[in-house]
């Protein structure tokens, strides 16, 4: 994004992350990257475990937003799974830096890779401001205090996320759009080179979703990577510099939204019929009745 920042925002830039006093950058890992990944579940008792991802590969840069589109149940939550740590692959691998994700001690991980997930925990009882400070805890570590350095990342993620004028709020207390942003913000204070997100605009209106793909691409302007799984494929076209779309554990395609939504592709991946319009802000998904 260019310009001058909105109002109640601190500028991109202004989201150093933690030891840059002088205001220089860190050195960031190259990608987020799974190769050839396979993963499934437990199956129930008699039937046969299928993949969930079946020979999927897939790299996150620095600076970029991509969107992870597909059908219910095509892999794109087990995909962000993995990519976080939260399951680990049955045969491929997962790297950070070119680096296995499973050699990443907790905090050493959260330090890089910050997950918003699709119903994400609130913690009820404390403040907003006091919630997003969490966000600093691989930084801090177990045992320690906070210092200034981690007071001025949480002042300015409430204020890069606009939550600023609720930071003395409770937490139980705001709406849903409120508390999306309250999680937002914590995840941004965290100061991850990678932000990974399950669906960030479930159950939010629109003007919360515009606003919340928004800060997404506030980030990547700091040079943070963005992955987010999204169902709105208009969304999607206009928030994201490059889509892929996951089908039966698969990539079905990769690349910009115009090339991947696309109306013979899409009403084979998701069996609907569907017009796709070009317009000079990208593809524009009509469906067919």
């Amino acid at each position: 994004m260019s310009g001058a920042a909105p109002r109640g925002r601190v500028a991109p830039g202004a989201l150093r992350p933690a030891g840059d006093a002088a205001g220089g950058s860190r050195p960031r890992p190259g990608a987020l990257e799974a190769v050839d990944v396979v993963a499934a579940y437990p199956a129930a008792p008699g039937e046969a475990r299928r993949p969930a991802l079946d020979g999927v590969s897939f790299r996150l840069g620095p600076g970029e937003v991509v969107g992870l589109v597909g059908p219910n149940g095509s892999g794109k939550t087990t995909l962000l799974r993995l990519l976080s740590r939260q399951l680990r692959p049955l045969a491929g691998r997962v790297l950070l830096g070119g680096r296995p994700l499973a050699s990443f001690g907790r905090f050493e991980l959260a330090r890089h890779v910050a997950v918003v997930a699709q119903e994400p925990e609130v913690p009820v009882g404390f403040t907003v401001r006091e919630a997003v400070a969490m966000g600093r805890a691989p930084h801090v570590g177990l045992l320690g205090s906070p210092g200034p350095e981690d007071e001025r990342a949480v002042e300015a993620a409430l204020a890069a996320t606009g939550t600023l004028p609720f930071a003395e709020r409770r937490v139980e207390t705001l709406s849903g759009g409120e508390r999306q942003r309250a999680v937002f913000a914590r995840a941004v204070a965290q100061q991850p080179d990678f932000l990974v997100l399950d669906e960030p605009t479930n159950h939010l209106d629109l003007r919360y979703q515009v606003e919340l793909l928004a800060l997404a691409r506030e980030q990547a302007a700091a040079g943070v990577g963005v992955l987010a799984v999204l169902h709105d494929l208009n969304l999607a076209a206009r928030a994201c510099d490059r889509l892929v779309l996951l089908s039966r554990g698969k990539v079905a395609a990769e690349g910009s939204p115009s090339e991947v939504l696309r109306p013979d592709l899409l009403s084979a991946t998701y069996g609907a019929a569907v017009t796709v319009l070009r317009s000079e802000d990208g593809p524009v998904i009509v469906p067919r009745f």
